[in-house]
């Protein structure tokens, strides 16, 4: 029986190391260097990717146990010895897939809704991730809206959860206007989620880069500055948020500049196609991958939420310029990635049709948590399991 707790379960995101995650879970940097050595030897941490899962558990006696699962049917355990020191060891998964849906109807916040039906925190990111630019979820959402996800789910041969896998499908419903995704991969390998006429839902700029609370304070040629106690122009965005919240590249660039930067404390500064720049102020630490010369990721961690610099308090000052011009990034229009290749709409038709069928079943379903098989049966709605559905359900 194991009677350990768990600490954290969640996946790497952009830009963030196996070291960043462990030390964000409150593990000393002691500890977690320690862990992380022991894991050398079967894994090389440089090679972990965004996306790999980690799982760092407690024994009843204050002992760390610490899973990391790659994108491989390998995973690596490290647990600590009664005397403090580290253990790791290699195990294969054996596993297989299903499709799993959710829905839930809009109560308070979109979060907290899909969590009430049990969907996991890091599927909630990923559906925000997905309509980031066709909904805000800060001021969008109503009460009565309808939420729906179709998802990958990878079990043990005892139907425990292993991994949660890609979303495939999505919708959202707000105030009766239809916003749908549809994961689709052409034959070259190119992904994206499409909208149902296939349009990419994508932008060449993520909408924030940050999930922050509340705007404190916004593009201004003249606002009067908390410190200095004047007016002065505010060429940016100032997004509260906690101290250590994540921050993200806002779009594929190369780091100019990284490091302290007189009244903007720590300081990342990033160099965009068609000459636009993006700048990230009061840093709390920057982020091993955001150093000075570095290619970056959309949505790549490059930072970390502080107030260091001339700063009141916690947030992130964010600023974009275009031609070496200042910008007001909550007025910019920025155009859409590319739509589904001619060449292969027939595929994306055939997938689109799947999964808006899949959609279908799961709004009619009495059940908010739904299982699919690979393969809808001809001319039938609905199936029996052929095993209790709470065994595959968190």
């Amino acid at each position: 029986m194991n009677d350990s707790s768990l600490i954290t379960s969640t996946t790497l995101r952009r830009g963030e190391t196996m070291y960043e995650t462990l030390v964000s879970a409150g593990i000393s940097s002691q500890k977690t260097n320690s862990l992380v050595q022991a894991l050398k030897p079967l894994f090389d941490p440089r090679k972990s990717k965004y996306g790999d899962l980690v799982k760092l558990k407690r024994q009843p006696d204050g002992r760390l146990i610490f899973e990391y699962f790659p994108n491989s049917l390998d995973y690596y355990v490290v647990e600590e010895t009664e005397s403090g020191e580290f253990s790791a060891r290699k195990k294969k998964i054996p596993q297989r897939r299903v499709l799993m849906g959710a829905k839930a109807t809009l109560q308070s916040s979109v979060y907290e809704s899909m969590r009430g039906v049990g969907v996991d925190r890091e599927l909630i990111n990923r559906y925000a991730d997905i309509f980031a630019w066709e909904i805000d979820f800060f001021t969008d959402p109503r009460k009565g809206d309808t939420i729906q996800l179709i998802w990958e789910r990878y079990l043990s041969p005892d139907n425990d959860v292993l991994v949660e896998g890609r979303i495939l499908a999505a919708r959202y419903i707000n105030q009766g206007k239809n916003y749908t995704a549809v994961f689709s991969r052409d034959e070259t390998g190119h992904f994206d989620y499409y909208s149902s006429d296939g349009k990419s839902l994508r932008r060449s700029f993520l909408r924030s880069p940050l999930n922050y609370r509340r705007i404190s304070s916004y593009y201004s040629w003249r606002r009067f500055h908390p410190i200095l106690k004047i007016y002065r122009p505010h060429l940016g965005i100032d997004y509260a948020a906690p101290q250590g919240t994540p921050v993200s590249a806002i779009a594929d660039g190369k780091v100019i500049f990284a490091g302290w930067k007189g009244d903007n404390g720590r300081f990342v500064k990033i160099k965009h196609p068609q000459s636009y720049t993006s700048s990230y102020g009061h840093l709390s630490r920057i982020a091993k991958g955001a150093r000075g010369g570095k290619e970056v990721k959309q949505g790549q961690i490059i930072g970390y939420v502080g107030t260091t610099g001339l700063s009141t308090g916690p947030h992130l000052d964010f600023r974009v310029t275009k031609n070496g011009r200042y910008v007001n990034f909550l007025k910019m229009d920025f155009p859409t990635a590319d739509p589904v290749n001619p060449k292969y709409s027939k595929n994306f038709e055939k997938t689109k049709e799947k999964y808006l069928t899949y959609l279908e079943i799961l709004r009619d379903s009495p059940e908010n948590i739904h299982l699919f098989p690979e393969e809808l049966p001809q001319g039938k709605r609905y199936w029996f399991l052929p095993f209790p559905l709470d065994r595959i359900i968190r």
